[in-house]
């Protein structure tokens, strides 16, 4: 591979812990601050945010990668980084990383913890971490396809993607077969809309009402 330069742009404006700053890094901007716990502003992300974020998209590509390798079956990789900041002095001690596998076989979760501890060696990205962080990788978790266990979950779809998805789904469910909706919000709008579009040829029953996840039983008449 040829030597590659990557290049982003950084702003700071403002006098001390209440400065507030962007970055530029390909055609996204964001915006960052020091972290209220810090005594900053807490607007945005932050350099704290940031560096855990390079680690975990790292991670969560070289995981996804890995996986295929090996042979594990997975639909979706989800990786929740937990970052320890201490101090006097201040400085970052732990990364802990969270590997949650959608569409895998939970039979095999001890293949998937050991591939997910090598994709924590293979990161270049972590890789060049100080020597005193701990850079660990926690319990995997590892979900089977959604059509296995009846559920549609829309969380991680954009919002302009899930009514489409949800629909296509159940307009080809057959009759007297149900899937369990899974949301991060009372999905109440898109009842109204599916008895509107389709009257009654579905039925709703609330399995789970919040406060962070909302799962609704939808069956199809008979």
């Amino acid at each position: 591979m040829e030597d590659l330069t990557f290049e982003v742009m950084t702003r700071w404006s403002g006098s001390g812990r209440e400065a507030v700053g962007t970055v530029e890094t390909g055609d996204q901007v964001l915006a960052w601050s020091v972290p209220s716990g810090m005594g900053g502003r807490g607007e945005g992300s932050s350099p704290e945010e940031l560096l855990a974020s390079a680690v975990a998209t790292c991670y969560t590509g070289t995981l996804s990668s890995l996986l295929s390798r090996d042979g594990l079956p997975w639909e979706r990789v989800q990786v929740k980084m937990h970052e320890t900041v201490i101090g006097q002095p201040t400085r970052i001690a732990r990364l802990l990383a969270s590997p949650n596998i959608i569409g895998g076989d939970p039979g095999r979760v001890e293949e998937y913890q050991r591939t997910a501890a090598l994709a924590r060696d293979h990161c270049f990205i972590g890789r060049h971490l100080r020597s005193d962080v701990a850079y660990e990788v926690g319990t995997v978790t590892v979900e089977p396809p959604a059509e296995a266990k009846g559920e549609l979950d829309v969380r991680s779809l954009p919002p302009a993607q899930r009514h489409q998805l949800i629909f296509s789904t159940l307009d080809q469910l057959e009759a007297g077969r149900a899937v369990t909706l899974v949301n991060d919000h009372d999905p109440l709008p898109l009842r109204y809309q599916l008895e509107a579009t389709r009257g009654n040829a579905f039925t709703w029953d609330y399995l789970e009402q919040g406060p962070k996840t909302w799962k609704v039983k939808i069956e199809r008449q008979g």
